[in-house]
């Protein structure tokens, strides 16, 4: 299989949206915090704030880049690091369920790694995605005990609906 990788485009956001909701949809949906499937619909993926968001996410400067992974011209994987001043913020790591545990995740993780140079890495985290916290640990991440938690909530989802998120970190030497 070919993978082929290249830093994102304002127009494949109709693709990222779709790579996004699909992984959102297997990863984060837990019926027993009310987190369903419709969280992750497409109908939300395609809402304005949704969109607005994503579109930023494509957006690459000289502090934030987007890398994005292909097979043939399928989009497989995505992934965000952002350059705060401090520390950089990793975000958007999405891999297509069905190819995941291919190195793909990883491959592009060390793109923003070396992004990173010798700054710690943040991220935040659904509390209950337990699968990708075991990743990030492996890489060396640790739950920021520091930041603490907070809740996420969609303005697309219903009323009092949150997920509990939490930060991990990955710190340098220096």
């Amino acid at each position: 299989m070919k993978v082929k990788v290249r830093l994102a485009r304002i127009s494949d956001l109709k693709n990222y949206t779709n790579l996004l909701q699909r992984t959102y949809e297997a990863a984060y949906t837990q019926e027993s915090l009310g987190l369903t499937k419709n969280c992750f619909s497409k109908k939300v993926f395609n809402t304005k704030n949704t969109q607005d968001y994503l579109k930023s996410k494509l957006q690459i400067t000289d502090q934030q880049k987007t890398w994005l992974a292909f097979v043939q011209d399928e989009m497989i994987g995505s992934i965000t690091i952002s350059d705060n001043k401090d520390t950089c913020e990793l975000s958007g790591l999405y891999i297509a369920p069905e190819y995941q545990g291919k190195g793909i995740g990883k491959r592009l993780y060390s793109l923003a790694l070396e992004f990173s140079g010798t700054k710690n890495i943040t991220l935040d985290i659904y509390q209950h995605n337990k699968n990708t916290i075991s990743i990030y640990k492996k890489w060396g991440f640790e739950i920021d005990k520091n930041r603490g938690s907070f809740s996420r909530h969609w303005p697309e989802w219903p009323k009092g609906l949150e997920a509990k998120c939490i930060y991990m970190i990955l710190r340098k030497k220096r």
